[in-house]
């Protein structure tokens, strides 16, 4: 008891008897007085009996002795040693330490007390060092193995989709490990502080839901792309270094994409992401075309959608002598959903008008701002002008630049992701394998380029002819200027030069140095 630097060990294991005097101190008094000579046994006092205890009967007999001592006639005491041994009785009656039964009570109630406060102020003082800390549950655990399931799936799935900028990929890893580091030490470490693993649960409850969102976007992804994907033989090696052509190819139907119908929208876009220009070349559904796969039988364009996409590349390739890698299928549905996917598009038109197929809405002249039914009628409209269906091809092409032009933001691409894939699951095919679209999106978000687009459209005369399907109908015949113009700005775009609109809005090369 004498060392006051307690800790609490020491404390619950105090014997609150070990500084109280024992009663049976083995001493006994009367061996003090073998020496001296036995005076008479005083008689009991009245009212105290006949007994006495120790303690009582040593100090009545040194009363007596005393009193013999300054009596004359008192015979005289044998001589004690000046340094006798005191009885221990009156060591303790001298240093405050012999106590009633009361008193070893009361002692016994105040040591208890004291070592309550002292337990409170020690346990209220380590929770304030420490600052409330906690110890490790069940919960903590659980929440951490959860934690890391969710992060390493989502790490394996965004590797293999593989659509981040190698940069900005390595930096988010390296946030992500950051930050799991901070937790699991947060939540699994003992008498981390309450605050701290407060925080850290926050934490981890808020990531394991951004990594199943974005789980679910890259299975997502995967499972679009395998599943609207086919074969195809005339791919190119790297879609994000070498041009090439596609075409789009629009079914007039509705419903999914397995429904059959002709091919009235027909654009062949010629793609150089190395000088980042689009050049997009329209041909008009009634346009004079031979077809390979039945024996260069002459048909009209729009025709070929009854017999297949293969049908339609093949008449494409030998009206414009080039190779077409890939393809994109869609109908009246798939532009619909995709354009409200995306929150629809802003669209120039030329002309104000009402079209045939929303007769509640009128189209401004100029810029307006369209949902998926509104541009897919102002798409189809062709009644309304004079020159017919060439200005349906314009306005074709006007959806189409600003559908590019909505894809391609940032914006879209990350925010309204899962809206567009949900929205064209089973209303689009193309050949474009999986890798090789997620390379595309891979490259538009490191690059963000800005595209040069342009528009050309193949024109003809109007005329008759017997049609492979139809017998005898209107056909509109091949121009071979507008054919040979029609090449050019292809082969000029996969070769890789520039081109420019001239003051009446026509696409021309740009000449090289010299010429």
């Amino acid at each position: 008891m004498a060392n006051n630097d307690w800790d609490l060990d020491d404390l619950l294991n105090f014997n609150y008897d070990r500084e109280i005097p024992d009663n049976n101190n083995g001493f006994d008094i009367f061996d003090e007085l073998e020496s001296k000579p036995e005076p008479a046994k005083p008689k009991a006092e009245k009212g105290l009996g006949d007994t006495f205890d120790a303690y009582d009967e040593y100090r009545r007999y040194e009363a007596l002795r005393h009193t013999s001592d300054e009596s004359p006639s008192a015979p005289a005491a044998p001589k004690i040693k000046e340094k006798r041994r005191r009885a221990p009785v009156e060591e303790l009656e001298e240093q405050g330490m012999f106590h009633t039964p009361k008193e070893v009570e009361a002692i016994r109630k105040a040591s208890q007390d004291a070592y309550d406060r002292y337990r409170s102020n020690y346990v209220k003082g380590k929770k304030k060092r420490e600052g409330g800390s906690r110890h490790v549950t069940g919960f903590d655990r659980f929440l951490t193995v959860i934690y890391m399931i969710a992060f390493v799936v989502f790490a394996l799935a965004m590797t293999f989709m593989n659509v981040l900028p190698f940069g900005f990929w390595v930096a988010m890893m390296a946030v992500m490990v950051l930050l799991s580091l901070v937790i699991l030490v947060q939540t699994r470490k003992r008498s981390i502080k309450k605050w701290g693993k407060r925080l850290a649960t926050m934490l981890a409850i808020v990531l394991i839901a951004f990594y199943g969102v974005g789980t679910a976007y890259a299975l997502g992804t995967l499972f679009f792309l395998s599943g609207s994907s086919v074969d195809n033989e005339n791919a190119v090696s790297d879609v994000t270094r070498k041009p090439f052509n596609f075409t789009i190819t629009g079914i007039d139907v509705d419903g999914t994409i397995d429904e059959p119908g002709r091919s009235d929208v027909n654009m062949v876009v010629t793609f150089n992401p190395s000088t980042h220009q689009i050049l997009m070349t329209s041909i008009p559904r009634d346009y004079e075309i031979y077809m390979p796969d039945f024996d260069n039988a002459m048909d009209k364009l729009t025709h070929t959608g009854h017999y297949g996409v293969s049908t339609t590349i093949g008449a494409e390739e030998q009206l414009l002598g080039a190779e077409i890698n890939y393809y994109v299928k869609v109908n009246f549905t798939t532009v619909e959903r995709f354009i409200d996917a995306v929150g629809g598009v802003d669209v120039e038109s030329d002309y104000e008008f009402v079209p045939v197929k929303l007769k509640s809405w009128t189209v401004q002249e100029g810029m307006n701002h369209m949902d998926g039914k509104q541009a897919l009628a102002f798409a189809r409209e062709r009644k309304a002008f004079p020159d017919g269906d060439r200005q349906r091809i314009k306005n074709q092409q006007a959806v189409f630049e600003a559908l590019i032009r909505k894809a391609t933001s940032s914006r879209t691409m990350i925010m309204d992701y899962n809206n567009v894939l949900s929205s064209l699951q089973d209303y689009v095919e193309m050949s474009f394998s999986s890798r090789e679209v997620r390379r595309l999106v891979k490259f538009q978000l490191a690059k963000d380029p800005d595209w040069q687009i342009y528009k050309n459209t193949i024109t003809g005369g109007d005329g008759t002819g017997n049609t492979y399907s139809a017998g005898y109908a209107y056909v509109m015949t091949q121009d071979a200027e507008s054919i040979g113009n029609a090449k050019t700005l292809i082969n000029a775009v996969l070769n890789g030069q520039m081109l420019q609109k001239d003051d009446e809005g026509n696409v021309t090369v740009v000449p090289e140095e010299g010429e």
